[in-house]
């Protein structure tokens, strides 16, 4: 069955491309299905899809679109199952068969409530059975449509990228050594992301800075790996120099307000002046440490775009600022919320174009100044939360700020 679906229907999609959007849409709807989701290989099939859209003529936003739509229809329809049935579903034959499925899917949702539609999402095993435990426990419709629209703009990207960059790739005319560099930077910067993961997860009182020290090592690191990367680095610099499609003219010239120091401004007095109305004196003094450590980390070589770095730093801290209270994975989970946000900033400088190692050493700058911030601010003890419904809109606020600069407002 997995090499049917994974080989010939491959096959067929590979001269059939004008229907690879509609088989997006599926693979994803399946992918979120309940019991299909769990005996279809999914991932596998998304990727290849995704991979031959990126080799054809699909554009990304529309591979990313019919991703979305079949991950949202997906959810809806495995809720609908278990709204319409409730605990009758266990007798059904599947189930009847397999009862830990549902079983650990309630624990989870039990565990987790609504961010487990989130969290479970990213997690093979129980992603098509928790929107069906949603409905089994009669969650509001309204309310896990919005955590289902708002989960599946997440996961789109993540699982839609990789297979069309790679198909995509395909067609790049690259120099010698390119793939070669290229799958040591991403193997690196995958390691170095495992590694930090670990330290947190530790949850001990010297991990941030820990990680802090991690992040310090790779951003001074950066420039001496430069000589060993010049070819990839050289190669992407030079393309997005070169490139001048209409599309990407217009994209550059759409994304050129979140280049200046307006959006800075914007960010931070707004979120500063809001902690100090609601006199949040800790909150307030963990930002002003984030951003001093950000701009005193930026004299070290390896970082040369502080104000890209600070305005990611107010990001990342805001979002460590409404989630202490949670649970290590829920607190992770909370990164989601400023993916949208730091996407669209990155992207902006990226299309300026501004060369990939400045980009990531402003990443590590951020990472350092934010871990390093949240370790000294909680020597004395716990940074305390934000009280709703601050804690929900604050972390909005940059998204909302991006949006109306855009829109020249």
């Amino acid at each position: 069955m997995d090499s049917l679906l994974s080989g010939e229907l491959i096959a067929w999609l590979g001269t059939h491309t004008r229907w690879l959007g509609l088989a997006i849409f599926l693979i994803a709807l399946t992918e979120s299905l309940a019991v299909a989701g769990l005996v279809i290989p999914g991932v596998l099939l998304l990727f290849a899809a995704t991979a031959l859209a990126g080799g054809g003529d699909l554009s990304l936003f529309g591979a990313l679109a019919w991703a979305f739509s079949g991950a949202v229809c997906g959810d809806l329809l495995s809720f609908s199952l278990g709204r319409w049935f409730h605990q009758d579903i266990r007798r059904l034959g599947i189930f009847a068969r397999h009862p830990q499925w549902i079983d650990r899917g309630e624990g989870f949702f039990r565990r987790y409530g609504i961010y487990s539609i989130v969290l479970g999402r990213f997690i093979g095993p129980i992603r098509p059975i928790i929107p069906m435990i949603a409905g089994m426990f009669d969650m509001p419709i309204w309310r896990f449509l919005l955590v289902n629209i708002l989960s599946a703009l997440a996961w789109a990207p993540v699982y839609v990228l990789p297979g069309y960059v790679a198909g995509s790739a395909v067609r790049w005319p690259v120099p010698e050594f390119f793939w070669h560099q290229a799958a040591i930077l991403g193997g690196g910067l995958a390691l170095l992301g495992l590694v930090l993961l670990l330290l947190l997860r530790a949850q001990e009182r010297w991990s941030s800075l820990a990680a802090a020290g991690l992040c310090l090592l790779a951003m001074l690191c950066l420039p001496l790996a430069t000589p060993w990367l010049s070819v990839v680095y050289g190669s992407l610099g030079e393309w997005l120099a070169s490139v001048d499609y209409p599309r990407l003219s217009a994209l550059r010239l759409w994304l050129q307000p979140l280049t200046g120091e307006a959006l800075l401004w914007l960010l931070y007095l707004p979120a500063l002046g809001l902690l100090a109305v609601l006199r949040q004196g800790w909150q307030f003094l963990f930002l002003l440490i984030g951003a001093a450590l950000c701009l005193a980390l930026g004299l070290l070589p390896g970082s040369h775009a502080t104000l890209l770095a600070l305005e990611l730093t107010l990001i990342l801290n805001v979002i460590m600022l409404v989630n202490r209270h949670q649970s290590f994975w829920l607190r992770l989970s909370w990164g989601l919320y400023a993916l949208p946000a730091c996407a669209l900033l990155i992207t902006a400088w990226l299309v300026l174009p501004l060369p990939l190692p400045v980009i990531l050493g402003s990443v590590f700058q951020l990472a350092c100044a934010a871990l390093l911030a949240i370790w000294l601010v909680e020597r004395g003890g716990p940074l305390p939360a934000l009280p709703r419904p601050w804690s929900v809109l604050l972390p909005a606020w940059p998204l909302v700020a991006g949006l109306l600069l855009l829109q020249g407002l």
